[in-house]
């Protein structure tokens, strides 16, 4: 799905976004703290759910539901952005996953939304603050395998809205536009 030089457009500008959020910021942000880390999944999680309302496949009680694939679309970036914010903190490489395609095309959206939020939830954060204070500390395999399949599942979603690789860099980089314009407007 995502090319590796598209993957270092993305991690570049994130990386750049979120060292401008710590700048920004008005408590003494650190950006490799577990406290960071922490928030940086309950957004995660708190955009899954966002994407998954704009989705509306859940919703039995809604005759025709009306989805908005423009927002729907925005609010899956907006999961990107947070997950690539997570993955800087533990500095982990993805190039090795990066071209995996999807397994199966037959998923529902109520199926790939489970998915998302149990892989989602799955993302591994360090409990011992200390570990974020030692230089050069890396999470173990296992940990990363819980990105690693979280980006999967990403991907699954991406080929389920059929957005491919140009449309999902285009849409991030309109994200990051106006994320920019927000963070400078405070």
């Amino acid at each position: 799905m995502i090319t590796v030089q598209s993957w270092e457009i993305l991690t570049k500008k994130q990386a750049k976004f979120d060292q401008l959020i710590v700048k920004k910021s008005p408590t003494n942000l650190r950006w490799i703290s577990y406290f960071n880390a922490e928030r940086l999944k309950l957004a995660l999680l708190v955009e899954v759910g966002e994407f998954a309302n704009e989705i509306k496949s859940f919703k039995a009680w809604r005759k025709k539901p009306e989805v908005d694939w423009d927002k729907a679309k925005e609010e899956l970036i907006d999961c990107l952005g947070y997950f690539l914010g997570l993955i800087g903190v533990y500095q982990i490489n993805m190039s090795s996953i990066l071209l995996v395609g999807c397994q199966r095309k037959d998923f529902t959206f109520n199926k790939l939304l489970l998915a998302f939020f149990a892989k989602t939830n799955d993302l591994y954060v360090e409990k011992n603050e200390k570990f974020y204070n030692l230089e050069n500390e890396k999470i173990g395999d296992k940990e990363k395998n819980t990105y690693y399949e979280w980006l999967k599942t990403f991907n699954r979603v991406c080929e389920k809205l059929q957005i491919n690789e140009k449309e999902l860099l285009n849409i991030y980089l309109d994200k990051y536009n106006k994320n920019l314009q927000r963070v400078h407007a405070k």
